[in-house]
């Protein structure tokens, strides 16, 4: 890590502030990302002082648990580094549990983050949910 600017940190809980920089300026989401970092467990990853992704990781029951992730748009040159970190966390984290994630049909970045990231789309009817496989 250098002292430029460029090193990486992962700070938990994340703080508000990081749940505000990265939701953008729609009041709606920026209603739903502080509501998720509130309730949920979570990590910002910053880079040097900016935050570039907020996780949020909901336990629903005993062995499912929900991810959701909010990244800002200044994350894209970062993002084979923000997926292998992913990668290393979600693999730790399905040993025990199942993990899932909700993407809308629509929003083709996330379904490619999360292919890369380890998700399929579960064979079910509900079109938006996917499962973790740690294959």
């Amino acid at each position: 890590m250098s002292s430029n600017g460029d090193s990486w940190r992962i700070v938990s809980p994340a703080p508000g502030s990081a749940a505000l920089a990265v939701a953008g300026a729609r009041a709606r989401e920026r209603r739903g990302v502080l509501a998720q970092v509130r309730t949920a467990d979570s990590l910002a990853v910053y880079r040097g002082s900016e935050p570039l992704a907020v996780v949020m990781l909901a336990r629903h029951g005993w062995r499912r648990t929900e991810m959701a992730m909010a990244i800002r748009r200044e994350a894209a040159p970062h993002m084979r580094r923000l997926i292998r970190l992913a990668q290393l966390t979600l693999f730790r984290l399905a040993q025990d549990r199942l993990i899932v994630v909700s993407i809308q049909p629509s929003n083709l970045a996330g379904q490619r983050m999360a292919m890369l990231s380890g998700f399929c789309r579960a064979r079910l009817k509900n079109p938006f949910l996917w499962v973790y496989r740690r294959e």
